[in-house]
């Protein structure tokens, strides 16, 4: 005999109960009511919980959501179903069609029709939202925005009886603001710094990972500098002695041992340093180039290597008209090469945005629009070179939110050894290796732009001696070949 509604609804209340009623770590209860909701719908689900700026939903857990879409980009408060946080439920006919929805083309391409969006609240404050994701449009009944409504308001009892900032488990806010948060070093302020600028949600020293066991028989812990939850990725600085880094090494690999399924990545002092450098602070920020320590890519390698692009890019967007948009202005010798080469009708424009410069500007903002109207375009955004991807993973939010009918990245060079945000590179030239390159538009202090081919500089200033020891062992390593 098929269930009613009631009691299909009734033992799925139970259920959630039960496992809110656990020992087990927040995120595990709050993942548990997301899974329970979706599968009585039979339909994708996810909690998400404002940031500590009120402005921003974090998803904290999801349930049947495609990854990309899981990883679209912050979810805007004021763009993105506002009633909801508001106090009130909300239902999306028809996700297209609707302003409400922030990522709509995202939500189309992942096969979201349409959206049921419940609060959760917190002591009479609205503290985020429990959504419902259908592929085919439902009827939601009275019966349906009671049921919904009554596992947000257990998913906000959870919460109000379990803070999230235990140690030991993940926060689900973010910290925001770099100047509200005590450091254990300078290094840790400045990385906030470059996150808050860029708009990427962080948590400093949110949990501490259980690794193993001291000689003395107490617990040994690794406490991972910042968490940044719209990547689910930790980051641990390291900018000390070699000794200690060394353990910390140590800590690391017991640690993706015992808990595989946690994305870390370690930045070192030289990471760190280059990191700096690119803003244009650090220690070397000072340093200047004189002369060429090699040629990486030669101007044949270089156009051999933009035709292939070029007949690919030709190829995927044949009886489509692309805008490729480049980001001002190391791009520019890449894009002219480039459009020389593609043989399907295009069009072309330029956007340009701030960069870190130490605390003189608040926030990442974008100085120059795109001229054309990219809303229904295929946009392919054509980059220099992507490093830690912040400012990529910017970029490419910002685009999504003027609705394309696609967009892809086309990269002439891809440092994945420092990247921190994990981003598609559609085309991509050359994998070039974690050193300073300029030339073909890249430039060191404005220099070298000119060149036609690129190259490692040769770095002099603060770090001298080890520039010069860097630099000599690539020379020995030439003349050995």
């Amino acid at each position: 005999m098929p269930q009613t509604k009631d009691h299909l609804y009734c033992k799925a209340l139970r259920q959630a109960i039960t496992a809110a009623g656990t020992a087990a770590p927040l995120k595990d209860k709050l993942e548990a009511i997301t899974r329970i909701v979706s599968r009585t719908f039979d339909t994708g689900a996810a909690i998400s919980l404002l940031d500590a700026t009120g402005s921003h939903l974090i998803q904290t857990a999801h349930w049947r959501l495609p990854p990309t879409y899981v990883q679209k980009g912050l979810i805007d408060v004021g763009k993105s179903l506002n009633e909801t946080v508001s106090g009130a439920p909300v239902f999306i006919e028809n996700v297209a069609a609707d302003s409400r929805v922030q990522y709509s083309s995202a939500a189309v391409k992942a096969g979201i029709v349409s959206i049921f969006g419940a609060p959760i609240s917190q002591d009479g404050h609205q503290i985020g939202v429990l959504r419902l994701y259908f592929k085919k449009t439902p009827v939601i009944t009275f019966q349906d925005t009671s049921f919904v409504k009554a596992l947000a308001q257990l998913a906000g009892i959870v919460l109000s009886r379990q803070t999230i900032e235990v140690k030991g488990e993940v926060p689900a806010a973010p910290a925001k603001q770099a100047g509200m948060v005590k450091f254990n070093h300078a290094s840790e302020e400045e990385f906030a710094r470059i996150l808050d600028f860029y708009n990427v949600p962080w948590m400093y020293e949110p949990r501490s990972f259980p690794i193993g066991r001291k000689k003395q028989g107490t617990p040994e812990l690794f406490t991972p500098d910042f968490y940044l939850p719209s990547l689910d990725l930790y980051v641990e600085l390291t900018t000390m002695k070699q000794s200690l880094v060394t353990q910390k090494n140590r800590k690391l690999k017991a640690l993706k041992t015992l808990y595989p399924e946690t994305k870390i990545t370690l930045l070192y002092k030289n990471d760190y340093e280059k990191l700096l450098a690119k803003y244009g602070t650090g220690p070397l920020a000072e340093s200047r180039a004189h002369g060429v320590s090699r040629i990486l890519y030669s101007a044949a390698e270089i156009d051999q290597r933009v035709k292939d692009i070029a007949a690919r890019i030709s190829a995927d967007y044949a009886g489509r008209r692309p805008v490729l948009l480049g980001v001002q202005r190391g791009f520019l010798c890449f894009m002219a090469d480039l459009i020389r080469q593609i043989t399907v009708p295009m069009d072309l424009d330029f956007i340009a945005i701030s960069y870190y410069s130490g605390a003189k500007e608040p926030a990442v903002k974008i100085t120059k629009e795109a001229d054309l109207p990219l809303a229904g375009r295929h946009i392919l955004l054509v980059e220099d070179i992507v490093d830690t991807g912040i400012t990529l993973n910017y970029i490419l939010n910002y685009l999504q939110e003027k609705q394309p009918a696609s967009l892809s990245v086309c990269t002439l060079l891809d440092r994945e050894a420092r990247r921190l945000v994990n981003i598609k590179l559609d085309y991509t030239g050359f994998n070039v290796p974690d050193e300073f390159v300029v030339g073909y538009g890249l430039d060191y202090h404005e220099e070298y732009r000119n060149l036609p081919f690129i190259v490692v500089p040769q770095i002099k200033g603060p770090e001298k001696e080890k520039s010069e020891a860097l630099n000599t062992k690539h020379e020995t390593k030439i003349k050995e070949e």
